[in-house]
């Protein structure tokens, strides 16, 4: 495990730009804060729908939630890189929160807020009080993906530190009983994920606005089943080879369209995929011409679909990105190709039952809140890092320069076949958040 520091110089304004029409042309630097101010979001009839999340033009934006960016970036001036760990399916990094130090806490990109596990937290001289409860949903608790659970606790204003970083963030620290693994848990999410009340932010969004880092981004390496690193406030190049595939986010997450491919054929298009550190599975929308069988099971969330495949012959299965649709209307630092991202042939095993039989770590779901969408977890991770761009509202893909998951494949494919249209539906957006995400769904093909 290595830790660094970079002192760097400031960097020039970042920020999202209105869609013209979207109520926001108005708004001056300094004077409003948003998420996503309005972006056009493509689904499966193509047509083209401005979604318009947390917009703020006037003085209370400084008490609403902070944007994930901001016109005037203040001076960033240091990143941090750490290496990461994995322990039951889920990954881990060393926080210190107030005057608890090396708390062995889980990474999440699918949900926001801080929470230390019971009788954790140590508070420091600057720890301060919020007199205020908070009650968390959590769901994908266990490293089979199913599973959920509440946490609940008090929130206090507290500094937190990751390598030499620290910013003052509001946490939670749980009483009772709580089923997040290890010491806690950090969420990297947008603010569609965060569930505390008030004005809580991210811990990387705190970052951001408190100055503490030279960019606003973050990157996510899983080298393998057991290692990996998490970096704050830079790009490191130097981890990956050739260029980043960049392509937009949606729904102030880590979601972005993608296209579902199979032997590298396209074979469902602008699905909505979710990339969740804290999820050890895939949950979507699962057909029989994947090549893996499925059996229906009872689940504690209700029914699942499970599914096996020769263990000697792992399907070859992944995710064309930036999608098609996104492609075709790319701009600026968005990819202009689409490149098919497989999932690891190593990292197809959940159980090896024996007998040449896999139980697959693809599996699906149907929940109502979101139908459609894929949960992407640590296996698609593999190997591949990962930049989550908070001030561009970006994701970026590159293999490993140097992995021992060699078969993390990549294909550069400008237009590829289309044999199948799979469908995106719009959808409500609730609060419900998943270990990993805001509530799992997958819609079940059967």
């Amino acid at each position: 495990m290595n830790e660094s520091t970079n002192e760097q110089d400031c960097q020039d304004e970042a920020f999202f730009e209105p869609i013209q029409g979207s109520g926001l042309e108005d708004c001056k630097p300094g004077t409003f804060s948003y998420s996503f101010a309005s972006y056009k979001m493509y689904f499966s009839s193509s047509l083209p729908v401005a979604f318009t999340a947390l917009a703020a033009c006037s003085s209370m934006s400084a008490a609403s939630r902070a944007p994930l960016s901001r016109r005037h970036l203040d001076c960033r001036d240091a990143s941090a890189v750490k290496g990461i760990s994995s322990s039951g399916g889920f990954w881990f990094g060393d926080f210190s929160v107030g005057n608890s130090s090396n708390l062995s806490m889980l990474i999440d990109t699918g949900s926001g807020d801080v929470i230390v596990n019971p009788k954790l937290y140590k508070p420091s001289a600057s720890s301060k009080p919020l007199n205020a409860a908070f009650t968390n949903t959590y769901g994908t608790t266990s490293s089979d993906g199913t599973g959920n659970g509440t946490v609940v606790g008090t929130l206090y204003t507290e500094e937190m530190s990751y390598g030499g970083l620290t910013a003052v963030q509001t946490i939670g620290s749980a009483t009772g009983t709580s089923d997040i693994p290890g010491d806690g848990i950090v969420g990297f999410s947008g603010s569609l994920f965060w569930q505390f009340p008030g004005n809580s932010t991210s811990f990387m969004q705190s970052l951001c606005t408190q100055g503490k880092v030279s960019e606003c981004r973050f990157g996510l390496v899983l080298e393998n089943e057991s290692t990996g690193s998490l970096i704050l406030g830079e790009l490191d190049t130097e981890m990956y080879t050739g260029d980043l595939t960049v392509g937009p986010i949606y729904l102030t997450g880590w979601a972005a369209m993608m296209d579902l491919a199979i032997n590298s054929t396209i074979v469902a298009k602008d699905l909505t995929v979710e990339l969740d550190s804290g999820t050890a599975t895939i949950v979507g929308r699962v057909t029989p011409s994947i090549g893996i069988q499925g059996v229906l099971q009872n689940s504690s969330e209700g029914q699942q679909l499970v599914g096996y495949f020769p263990c000697d012959k792992p399907p070859t299965v992944g995710f064309s990105f930036p999608s098609q649709s996104n492609v075709s209307t790319a701009t600026k630092t968005i990819s202009k190709n689409s490149t098919v991202f497989n999932i690891p042939a190593s990292a197809w095993a959940a159980v090896d039952n024996g007998s040449n039989n896999c139980t697959a770590i693809m599996s699906g779901q149907d929940f109502a809140t979101f139908p459609g969408l894929w949960v992407v977890g640590q296996p698609f991770m593999q190997g591949r890092y990962i930049d989550h761009n908070v001030a561009d509202g970006t994701i970026g893909i590159a293999p490993l320069k140097t992995s021992t998951t060699r078969n993390a494949t990549s294909t550069s494919s400008p237009l590829p076949t289309v044999t199948a249209n799979g469908g995106m539906s719009k959808f409500a957006i609730g609060r419900w958040t998943l270990l990993g995400l805001t509530v799992a769904i997958a819609s079940l093909l059967l």
